[in-house]
C-alpha cells in the first residue's frame, strides 16, 4: 500500500513538473514573440511614417516655391506611404484576430476565393504586367475563406513583386496523401519565374516575423509570418521549394474537404 502511494506521488510530481516545464517554455516563446513583434511593428511603421512627415514638412514650408508637378509628386508620395501604413495596421489587426479567434473549418470555394483575391490585386497585376495562369478546377479543402484570401494575396503579391520581369505566375493544387496528415490533404501553390532562393534563404522565410524583403528586396509587411500563423491555425502547413535561377514555388496545405 505504501509503495503504491509512493509511486502514485512520484508520478504526480513528474506530471506536475512536466506541466510546469511546458508552461515555462510557452511563456518564453510568448515573450520572444512579443519582442520580435514590437521590433517588427516599430520598424515597419517607422519606414513609411518618416517620408510622410518629411514631404508634409516640405509642402508646408516651401509650398509657394514648388511647381505644380512637385506638389503633385510629394502629395502622391504621402498617399503611397499612408497606404503602406494602412496595410501594416490591417495586417496587425488580422494577426490579433488569428490569435484570438476560434473558427470551425468549412469546405472552401477556392475558385471564388482566388477570384476575389485577383480582383483585389487587379491594379497591381496591371502595374507589373503580370501573366497569371489558373487551373480549370480546384479540389475542395477545409479552411476559413477570409483568412485563405489573405494567404493567396500574400503569395501572389510577393510573386509579382519579386518574380521575373514581367512576372509569370502559375497557381495550382494537388491532392496529397502525406505522412504529415492523418487524412488526405490539398496542397495549393504559386509558382513564379523569379531569381529563386538559396536553401538558407528558404529556411528564414517563415521564421517569426521575418519579412520577405529582408531576403529578396526592400519592402514592408508581416506577410509570411501571418501566412504561417493562419495555416497552422487551420491544421495545415506552409512551404517553399526553390532553386537559384529557376524560380520558386510557395505552397500551403490544408485538410481535404
Amino acid at each position: 500500500m505504501a509503495l503504491a502511494v509512493s509511486i502514485g506521488g512520484a508520478l504526480q510530481r513528474q506530471q506536475t513538473e512536466e506541466e510546469l516545464r511546458q508552461r515555462t517554455d510557452e511563456l518564453q516563446t510568448h515573450n520572444e514573440e512579443l519582442d520580435a513583434f514590437a521590433h517588427t511593428v516599430a520598424h515597419d511603421l517607422q519606414s513609411p511614417l518618416s517620408p510622410i512627415v518629411g514631404f508634409a514638412s516640405i509642402l508646408k514650408n516651401e509650398y509657394t516655391t514648388l511647381s505644380p508637378a512637385e506638389i503633385e509628386e510629394f502629395a502622391d508620395r504621402i498617399i503611397r506611404n499612408g497606404n503602406k501604413m494602412s496595410d501594416i495596421i490591417r495586417e496587425l489587426l488580422l494577426l490579433a484576430q488569428i490569435r484570438k479567434t476560434d473558427i470551425r473549418p468549412e469546405p472552401l470555394n477556392m475558385a471564388f476565393i482566388v477570384g476575389e483575391t485577383l480582383q483585389r490585386l487587379a491594379s497591381m497585376t496591371e502595374e507589373y504586367q503580370a501573366e497569371i495562369t489558373l487551373p480549370e478546377s480546384w479540389p475542395v479543402a477545409l479552411g476559413y475563406g477570409p483568412w485563405i484570401e489573405e494567404v493567396w494575396a500574400n503569395y501572389i503579391s510577393n510573386a509579382m513583386k519579386y518574380g521575373g520581369r514581367p512576372p509569370h505566375l502559375e497557381l495550382g493544387a494537388t491532392v496529397e496523401n502525406s505522412a504529415d496528415f492523418t487524412s488526405p490533404a490539398v496542397r495549393f501553390w504559386v509558382r513564379d519565374n523569379g531569381p529563386g532562393l538559396t536553401p538558407d534563404e528558404q529556411a528564414k522565410l517563415f521564421a517569426q516575423f521575418t519579412r520577405l524583403h529582408q531576403v529578396r528586396a526592400k519592402g514592408q509587411g508581416l506577410g509570411l509570418s501571418i501566412v504561417r500563423r493562419i495555416i497552422n491555425k487551420l491544421d495545415g502547413k506552409t512551404g517553399v521549394e526553390s532553386q537559384v535561377g529557376q524560380g520558386s514555388v510557395f505552397s500551403f496545405t490544408l485538410p481535404a474537404g
